[in-house]
């Protein structure tokens, strides 16, 4: 039965090709042919939609294709018809962008099969594949773009093709986590990057936020950035430069040399077992111990990251102290009490400022003054959110998920750190979760709750109204509430365990499925509550 069906194919586009029963004209971008109506239509719900309607096309009888070459559309006409592959590296891209427009799917599959297998990847075409990939959905080669772009980063400033970026793309590289070359690198292509697309004060002052400024020579500050044009004119950069204070100086005499460091991020894991609260997983892929707390906060304390610093709040037994860790120093110290008992809660840094939101016993937001010395009420939930996921958006904090009453929640909260107000988004997650934890790499958020729900989603802002876009969900497995999780390209890591050594696992998120790969254990056991990427000087 296949035979015949394949043999009756072919003998329509033979017979298409003579014209025997054709009555469309196509009007090619450099030709024209001719075609069966009903042949299209049964193709493609493009022709079908294109044909049956009142459309000029259906009228007239002719069918005007401007972006899409004679040899492209016959070659087409033939892979659908006669299942035959005549994809190539001359025709792939074409193919592909027709046959996105006719919504042709098995061709485009076998243009996605020609590039997993041929394309070769350079500084000078990453970001062009980069962009393609992403315009047509593909991720894993979108992916693949992206990493060798981040890999090659230096090469790619050193050519000067950074200037090519848009200023979200220079945002989702700059956010990366493993960027491999020295921040010096960074910075000078950001000055190119700046000086090439003449960004408004707002976007410069974004831009710099998502650099090290501390970990740049302070030479080459001064000599390249400093007094250009750009950041000259603006004051909130000028008052950034101002407040570094770089790590570490070698003095010889009365002169002073500059003692670079890499960029650098361990993965710090909420790790409870008395005063045992962290456990580091360092880039090396080896855990890294941490000193004991001096108090016992109790279980389900939060924590966030604000420079060098971990601060710690609430838990069940201490529910208004603060602990902070510096990383650097691998030293603990008290902080000041909060105003009110928190468990269960989240914690968020924006606008380098520390936040308490939610939990059991509050609906309220609290932030850290600026001399450290004390806790303010700055705002109000008006429910309940235990469990939640904060992330941070500029100047906002959204509050996710958890949960609110005895149910878990899908509602997104925002929480405007400028004016202090509370408002519900319009959008929801995909699901209700009783428990959540995420990872922000914006625009993509990164979300896993209790029941093992993955989800990606992206995070807009359009006339100062923030739009979130659910990108993809999928299944994976339930951590119930002992797990954290991180994203690295390509796939989201969990960190999880319940009064056991911390296990590591990753899901592909392309695949679908968890990926073949062994990761060691701490050697620290206790109840896990997330996890926190710190970047520090080496």
């Amino acid at each position: 039965m296949d035979h015949t069906k394949r043999n009756i194919l072919q003998n329509i586009h033979e017979e298409m090709v003579k014209g025997t029963f054709n009555d469309l004209d196509i009007v090619c971008e450099n030709g024209t042919t001719s075609a069966n109506r009903l042949v299209l239509a049964a193709m493609s719900s493009y022709f079908r939609a294109m044909l049956t309607s009142d459309m000029t096309e259906s009228r007239t009888g002719i069918l005007n294709l401007p972006t899409v070459s004679l040899s492209v559309f016959q070659n087409i006409l033939k892979m659908s018809l006669c299942s035959v592959d005549l994809v190539n590296e001359d025709n792939c891209v074409k193919m592909l962008d027709a046959c996105e427009m006719m919504q042709l799917d098995d061709v485009k599959n076998l243009c996605h099969r020609y590039l997993k297998e041929s394309l070769l990847i350079t500084t000078d075409n990453c970001l062009h594949w980069w962009r393609l990939m992403n315009r047509y959905n593909v991720p894993d080669l979108s992916n693949r773009a992206l990493s060798y772009l981040i890999e090659k980063l230096t090469d790619f400033v050193e050519t000067g093709n950074i200037v090519h970026l848009s200023r979200t793309e220079l945002l989702e590289i700059l956010f990366k986590d493993d960027l491999k070359c020295k921040e010096d690198v960074i910075m000078k292509g950001v000055m190119k990057w700046v000086e090439a697309n003449n960004p408004d004060a707002d976007d410069v002052k974004r831009i710099f936020e998502m650099t090290r400024i501390d970990l740049v020579d302070p030479q080459f500050l001064i000599e390249n950035v400093v007094f250009s044009k750009f950041i000259s004119d603006n004051n909130c950069v000028q008052q950034m430069i101002k407040n570094v204070q770089c790590s570490e100086y070698l003095t010889t005499g009365c002169h002073s040399r500059y003692v670079f460091h890499n960029r650098r991020v361990d993965v710090f894991v909420l790790h409870h077992n008395k005063t045992s609260l962290l456990s580091c997983f360092t880039p090396e892929g080896t855990w890294k111990d941490v000193p004991p707390a001096p108090v016992d906060p109790g279980w389900w304390y939060s924590a966030a990251s604000l420079g060098n610093k971990i601060y710690i709040t609430g838990g069940e037994s201490r529910r208004k102290c603060t602990l902070v860790y510096d990383v650097c120093r691998r030293e603990w110290e008290t902080g000041p009490d909060l105003e009110e008992q928190r468990h269960w809660h989240c914690m968020a840094t924006a606008n380098s400022k520390v936040y308490a939101i939610g939990g059991e016993y509050s609906n309220t937001i609290e932030v850290m003054s600026e001399n450290g010395t004390r806790w303010q009420v700055v705002g109000d939930l008006k429910q309940n959110r235990e469990l939640a996921f904060a992330a941070t958006v500029g100047h906002n904090i959204l509050v996710m998920g958890g949960q609110s009453g005895e149910s878990g929640s899908d509602v997104i909260q925002c929480f405007n750190t400028a004016t202090r107000c509370v408002s519900n988004l319009r959008s929801r997650l995909p699901y209700r979760s009783m428990c959540l934890r995420g990872s922000v790499h914006l625009p993509d958020v990164y979300l896993l709750d209790y029941d093992g729900n993955v989800m990606h989603i992206q995070v807009t802002g359009s006339d100062g109204e923030i739009k979130i876009q659910v990108k993809s969900t999928a299944k994976w497995r339930s951590f119930e509430y002992w797990f954290g999780v991180l994203w690295q390209i390509g796939g989201l890591l969990s960190f999880s365990g319940c009064e056991t050594n911390c296990e590591i696992r990753k899901y592909n998120m392309v695949e679908g499925k968890d990926d073949n790969i062994t990761f060691l254990k701490s050697t620290r056991s206790g109840d896990v509550y997330g996890v926190l990427p710190v970047y520090h000087s080496a």
